[in-house]
């Protein structure tokens, strides 16, 4: 049915779609054969094409895909941080289908520790290290915010574009597991594998700062602005894990070992 005015908001209604709220102007009552074709196997399985348009953009263009929403561009893009939380309740399902299929269990689980105070720190960073990782939007924000001036964009702006590159870091992450996986077909050593997939991530973030800042700066100037984005990150994540290291051992410290990637 066609309504002059718009079911949901009731503003006056002029095209197909409400100038309001965006709903449909033509609505129909929910028939079986609608709900069953349409709400049911439409809503469980057509994938968004701003999902697939957002990921292959954070592939291979994380920088300019950032500049291009941060500039209103964004009606071909899904929210990059709503698509961020379904890469990782992705990569949290797979992780337990792999664990029901090998029966492999948490790498925490079977592992000695020197201390307690060890094993309370490794376990927290293994309980949480989904959420920790959200930590790079706003340290990456504000490094960039230093750094990257002459592009004359505020922090929130900046958390755009860190946002885009975690995006990116996590659909990485997934392929390196699904490659894991499989790494007894290719016979490739799991430490090379993990120290190959380790340099790739960090090559990935910085080409993602140099995508979106290489029209502002020269080669060298940078150059050594991204080495110093990553000086600032590891200077941040070490005041971060002593805090942490504090926090846990009640300020005794002592003797640490920690090793977050299992």
């Amino acid at each position: 049915m066609t309504n002059k005015n718009c079911l949901n908001c009731e503003k006056e209604l002029t095209d197909k779609f409400c100038a309001g709220c965006g709903q449909k102007a033509d609505t129909h009552r929910i028939s079986f054969r609608h709900f069953i074709l349409h709400d049911l196997l439409h809503g469980t399985f057509h994938i968004d094409k701003g999902i697939l348009f957002t990921a292959k953009q954070a592939l291979i263009r994380p920088g300019k895909a950032a500049l291009d929403y941060i500039s209103g561009k964004r009606i071909r893009y899904y929210n990059i941080f709503y698509l961020t939380l379904i890469i990782i309740g992705v990569m949290i399902f797979f992780r337990h289908v792999d664990e029901l299929i090998y029966g492999r269990v948490s790498e925490t689980a079977n592992k000695t520790y020197i201390n307690e105070a060890s094993k309370k720190i490794n376990e927290f960073i293994a309980q949480n290290n989904k959420f920790i990782i959200f930590l790079f939007v706003p340290l990456g924000a504000l490094n960039s915010f230093i750094l990257f001036r002459r592009k004359k964009l505020n922090l929130s702006e900046h958390a755009i574009i860190s946002g885009m590159i975690l995006l990116g870091i996590l659909l990485l992450q997934t392929f390196i597991n699904i490659y894991f996986n499989f790494n007894h077909l290719v016979g490739l050593s799991n430490s090379v594998a993990s120290f190959i997939a380790t340099v790739g991530l960090f090559f990935y973030v910085g080409y993602g700062y140099y995508n979106a800042f290489n029209n502002d700066y020269s080669k060298l100037g940078i150059s050594y602005r991204i080495v110093l984005f990553f000086m600032l990150l590891g200077l941040e994540t070490i005041i971060l894990t002593y805090i942490l290291i504090g926090f846990m051992t009640h300020w005794k410290m002592g003797p640490v070992t920690l090793s977050p990637f299992g």
